[in-house]
């Protein structure tokens, strides 16, 4: 009786949350969601984070998962919270399911594919019911915070743990973590992620591509301590003559207020084993506001002199580990690679180091022909290796953030990189109708913010985007203000504004030619040459798409390429795109 009402309550909750709908609104883009930040390890001695040495605190869930396929969520029985239904199959995960023999791969470009009235999408919407049963060391559950952490979900998930509702996630292409704590038990663990092929989240999404569904990237567990590191942003900065630097920490910290004053953050710069400069202070910030001091923040400058600086041909990387301290005591430590460089523009170029960039680079998906949207380090690498031997030195993340490992070898290998947030409205008539609907600001800016807040520790990435083809409104001018504000160490870059956009540092128009005008009503497109010579215009030009490459084998390609050498202010482009998006599936 008591297993039966507890079943019968479960079922209730399960039905109240989807009789809420949440993935039909724009404005709930998450419920539960912890704070976006960089990729975490939480390693307990710095030497192992200074090697990078797997760590144990940091576990992988990818592998063989339950599956069961709907129609449509409210066709999904409520018992599968509890057990795996009689339908249900083994999966991989990562995967997308339509290459796994469920529902169908749609290709479609500038239409979307489906067809209701933003931010409503189909009653009719397939969606995918994950389950895993796994287990975890009893500190785990008792101390400190785990995270559940999924790289990429499409498009949008409700999550329970042990039948109890974990939280919601839109956005398909960066990160969402949420506390498993609360809901751990002793034993085996039953995690249920409810992945909706719909969402409102979609009505930003319209990109080029392929449209598939599923948890697609990696899922992890991540153990904090319960005094741990929660945020931690690293700018390295380049004096006036671009010979000594400082490297820039900001970082907050989850400790009791009561507790600080026993701890320290030390910081360490290493050069493969050779120590290059280290710092360790208390915890606190001269920050005050109405809400007092925050004392569990800290800003600290570590002095750097004449460090080997990154560039694409040069990659020369430091390993940054951010230790929390007790003591003698190493409480827990995080670690990344940073490359000291210097990105700015002057008389209208695009510098790094101090010399101008001629950007010969390329836009590339996550495409498998086997696997659809899931790249493996193995593709990945591969990517690099023939992008360098093709004497590529840029990648444009066309068009939304990369999986996170992306970046790390982009920082090792030496590319750089246009991360763009993963917005697109290419099917809205008129294109802009979304981007200046300012009941749709939170939905663009969560995605901006998620993608500087993620991402923002890698040299690689040179350039941020607004995104593609979403026109031109008020949403991008709040976008492109906040991401000038928070990260002023790198330009911003966005197409769609059209020829007078302040939205941009960088005209970057797609498929301008070298000589000749286009009238377009809406967005004109001067010939590139003319372009930097209008009156007034003082920024340099990089194309962000030119040279179609599918099928027509890159055509005026010296003509480009002659006007990139003759004139200093056009510093190249990136070619569409890098590979075909084919799959071997009927």
């Amino acid at each position: 009786m008591q297993q039966h009402d507890s079943h019968s309550a479960a079922a209730a909750t399960f039905h109240q949350i989807l009789a809420r709908e949440d993935w039909q609104n724009q404005t709930i883009t998450h419920l539960n969601r912890l704070p976006a930040h960089p990729t975490f390890a939480s390693w307990r001695d710095t030497d192992a984070a200074r090697k990078n040495q797997p760590s144990a605190f940091r576990r992988r869930l990818d592998g063989q998962w339950q599956f069961s396929w709907a129609r449509s969520p409210f066709d999904v029985d409520a018992r599968w919270l509890e057990d795996d239904l009689p339908d249900s199959r083994s999966t991989p995960v990562p995967s997308n399911w339509q290459m796994e023999g469920y529902d169908a791969p749609i290709y479609t470009n500038v239409r979307y594919p489906i067809d209701t009235t933003p931010p409503r999408v189909p009653e009719e919407n397939p969606t995918g019911c994950y389950s895993l049963t796994f287990s975890v060391d009893e500190s785990w559950r008792t101390d400190g915070q785990t995270q559940i952490i999924f790289d990429g979900v499409n498009s949008a998930f409700h999550l329970w743990c042990n039948g109890e509702w974990v939280g919601y996630s839109q956005d398909s292409r960066l990160p969402a973590a949420f506390d498993l704590s609360p809901y751990l038990q002793p034993g085996d663990n039953r995690i249920c992620v409810m992945v909706m092929r719909w969402s409102a989240g979609t009505w930003l999404e319209d990109q080029d591509m392929w449209r598939m569904s599923g948890i697609f990237r990696s899922v992890w567990l991540l153990n904090k301590p319960t005094l741990h590191l929660c945020d931690v942003q690293l700018t390295p900065q380049l004096d006036a003559l671009y010979r000594d630097a400082e490297l820039l920490v900001n970082l907050s910290v989850a400790a009791p207020v009561a507790l600080l004053e026993a701890l320290t953050v030390k910081i360490e710069l290493w050069d493969d084993d050779r120590l290059v400069a280290s710092h360790q202070q208390l915890p606190g910030s001269p920050i005050i506001d109405e809400r007092g001091s925050y004392a569990e923040r800290a800003a600290i400058r570590l002095p750097v002199e004449r460090p080997a600086l990154w560039s694409a041909e040069t990659p020369n990387c430091y390993r940054a580990v951010v230790s929390l301290c007790r003591g003698d005591e190493t409480i827990e430590a995080e670690a990344w690679d940073i490359g000291f460089r210097r990105v700015e523009i002057k008389n209208g170029l695009l510098l790094l180091n101090g010399k101008p960039l001629l950007i010969r680079g390329v836009n590339r998906h996550e495409h498998h022909h086997q696997r659809g949207q899931v790249v493996t380090e193995e593709d990945m690498v591969q990517d690099i290796l023939l992008m360098k031997q093709n004497n590529f030195n840029a990648v444009r993340c066309s068009h939304y953030p990369n999986t996170p490992r992306w970046y790390e070898l982009c920082n090792r290998y030496g590319l750089y990189v246009v991360d763009e947030a993963n917005i697109e409205t290419h099917g809205m008539v008129p294109m802009n109708r979304l981007s200046d609907d300012p009941a749709w600001l939170p939905a663009f800016s969560a995605r901006v913010s998620r993608m500087l807040q993620s991402n923002r520790n890698h040299p690689s990435i040179i350039i941020w985007s607004l995104g593609n083809e979403s026109g031109g409104g008020g949403n991008h001018e709040a976008m492109y203000h906040w991401l000038k504000r928070n990260d002023p160490s790198r330009p911003v870059q966005y197409e769609g504004g059209g020829a007078d956009s302040a939205t941009t540092d960088i005209i970057c128009p797609m498929y301008a030619r070298v000589e000749r005008d286009q009238r377009i009503p809406t967005v004109p497109k001067w010939g590139i040459k003319k372009w930097i010579s209008l009156p007034g215009e003082q920024r340099p030009l990089i194309l962000c798409e030119y040279a179609h490459a599918m099928g027509n084998s890159l055509g005026n390609f010296a003509d480009y390429w002659q006007a990139f050498r003759d004139y200093p202010r056009l510093q190249g482009g990136f070619i569409w795109d890098w590979a075909d998006q084919a799959i071997s599936k009927t």
